[in-house]
């Protein structure tokens, strides 16, 4: 199944990282690493340093939008920056990130996680799959039943052991540990769904 999210991806990625370094971040990771594309209602991306009225014109640009809807805030030490694109049916919003919740990527081991990765006649900068997993075994809210669900659907694709020594490097570990081992009990269980799964 296609989801909008997939398209706008595809057209704002070249137009941004003709101008800045973008990595991929979200739910997103799965589709560019697997060609696994999942529900979502958001783009997720991380650019250390941005001007939000050029990010602004790039995606408008890039999807040949008249209107420009955005805002743009801090959250502590983070710049976060939402587009809201009309699409078919509905809005895909395109978050653009300073940092991850561990740190600004250039400056934590989460830099050793980022792969150059073609798609669909797109090459993109992204997040390993193990680097997403810490990410979203530590949420500062703690792990989503959305993300056990999804790691539990690529479990096999995840090097679970990589995934723990970059956590232990980012002094995560034992919040890491946690994630894994109920995304094991998941597994184990039998709690599995295909990949034409509408997890959301």
């Amino acid at each position: 199944m296609a989801f909008p999210w997939a398209e706008v991806l595809k057209r704002v990625y070249p137009a941004l990282s003709a101008r800045y370094n973008v990595v991929v971040g979200g739910s997103q990771v799965f589709y560019v690493n697997l060609g696994l594309a999942l529900p979502s209602k958001d783009v997720d991306l991380f650019i250390e340093e941005f001007n939000p009225l050029e990010l602004s014109r790039l995606i408008a640009e890039a999807l040949g939008l008249l209107e420009e809807r955005f805002e743009f805030f801090r959250r502590g030490d983070n710049q976060i920056f939402n587009f809201f694109a009309k699409v078919e049916r509905g809005v895909v919003a395109v978050e653009v990130m300073s940092r991850t919740h561990l740190g600004k990527i250039s400056e934590t081991p989460l830099f050793e996680e980022v792969r150059h990765v073609e798609r669909e006649g797109v090459f993109y900068w992204t997040l390993s799959l193990e680097a997403y997993a810490v990410l979203q075994a530590t949420r500062p809210d703690g792990p989503r039943d959305v993300d056990l669900a999804r790691f539990v659907l690529v479990f096999d694709e995840v090097d679970w052991g990589r995934a723990g020594r970059l956590a232990e490097r980012l002094g995560v570990g034992n919040r890491f540990n946690m994630f894994r081992d109920l995304v094991r009990v998941r597994v184990r269980g039998g709690v599995r769904q295909d990949r034409g799964s509408t997890l959301s």
